[in-house]
């Protein structure tokens, strides 16, 4: 049975008795997990179905996730490409964040973690902090990837009190937002940012209440997805000092990175209006290989509003690497 077959069974079962409490997910099938020693921590990950001798696809999260979250996307790509998933510094079962990080820490991390698995030319591909992690790896260390994928990175000048609010969470930004308006008694919120003990709390939220959050929240998204957000929730360890906080945002000042990237790129965004397009367009155009593809109808996690148009946009592109 699939991931996503194995998620629509749980989502019935949970309907089918409210005093039902609906249970964590685990790995999907055929997948596994392990731990590897690097920059300096224990950095967590997981392998998708194995694919000997395809290119190898390093994927690293957002704010707040896990390697899992990837995990409905990496089953429409893991016959032709061998997956691996990280869980970040600070997220999931990685080790947390330490007042000696800064804003290169997140770049070292899955620089060590690519040499640490032996891996020869990956191809990286990130989302939002993870989308920056990656674009920087490009240009700090060109000679480590075969390609940069971003998956809406933050171009351009960061919005108002960012340390405050962060990139957008779920049903902030997507298409779901107009949902999101129907608070009910069990709505609750998720920062990524705050004092310990508020972060520390949200790892005490009830799975289910952060089930039904997301799917209140995202109603394009497939359950699956809505299944390992809550689960990352549960695991996100956060930055619990502002030395921490900073190294975390520090990693999202791109400055010139994008211009310095010398392998092929792509970036896709989001939804925007015409004159944010554009602007993002002026921005783009400093890559050297790169093409900038905009994902209509999607929000910030645009591989779970539109998986099927993000899936063909990455297919295309991964097809000119052969």
């Amino acid at each position: 049975m699939n991931v996503r077959k194995l998620g629509f069974l749980v989502l019935f079962l949970a309907l089918a008795s409210s005093a039902w409490a609906v249970a964590p997910p685990g790995m999907p099938n055929g997948w596994s997990d392990g731990f590897v020693y690097a920059n300096g921590i224990r950095i967590h990950y997981y392998h998708a179905v194995p694919a000997p001798g395809k290119p190898v696809i390093v994927m690293v999260h957002g704010v707040t996730d896990i390697g899992l979250s990837w995990a409905t996307l990496a089953e429409e790509l893991q016959k032709s490409y061998d997956i691996y998933m990280p869980d970040s510094r600070g997220h999931g079962l990685s080790d947390p964040f330490t007042d000696a990080d800064n804003g290169v820490t997140l770049i070292k991390d899955v620089v060590g973690f690519v040499r640490a698995m032996k891996f020869k030319k990956p191809i990286l591909l990130g989302h939002s902090m993870g989308a920056a992690t990656v674009m920087r790896v490009g240009a700090e260390y060109p000679d480590l990837p075969r390609a940069v994928i971003m998956l809406d990175p933050l171009l351009g000048p960061w919005p108002p009190n960012f340390h405050e609010r962060g990139m957008p969470q779920a049903g902030h930004g997507s298409q779901g937002a107009a949902a999101a308006g129907a608070a009910s008694a069990k709505d609750i919120p998720v920062s990524m940012f705050g004092p310990p003990q508020e972060l520390v709390a949200q790892n005490n939220y009830s799975y289910d209440d952060l089930l039904a959050k997301c799917r209140r929240e995202n109603p394009k998204w497939d359950i699956v997805d809505c299944q390992y957000w809550a689960l990352s929730k549960k695991q996100y360890h956060g930055p619990y000092s502002m030395a921490q906080r900073q190294a975390m945002t520090g990693t999202m000042r791109t400055g010139d990175a994008l211009a310095r990237i010398r392998v092929p790129a792509l970036i896709l965004k989001a939804d925007a209006p015409p004159a944010v397009r554009k602007a993002t367009e002026q921005i783009a155009k400093v890559m050297q290989h790169g093409k900038l593809v905009y994902i209509d109808g999607a929000g910030h996690n645009l591989h779970h509003d539109q998986r099927k148009r993000t899936v063909q946009e990455l297919t295309a592109f991964l097809n000119t690497l052969h």
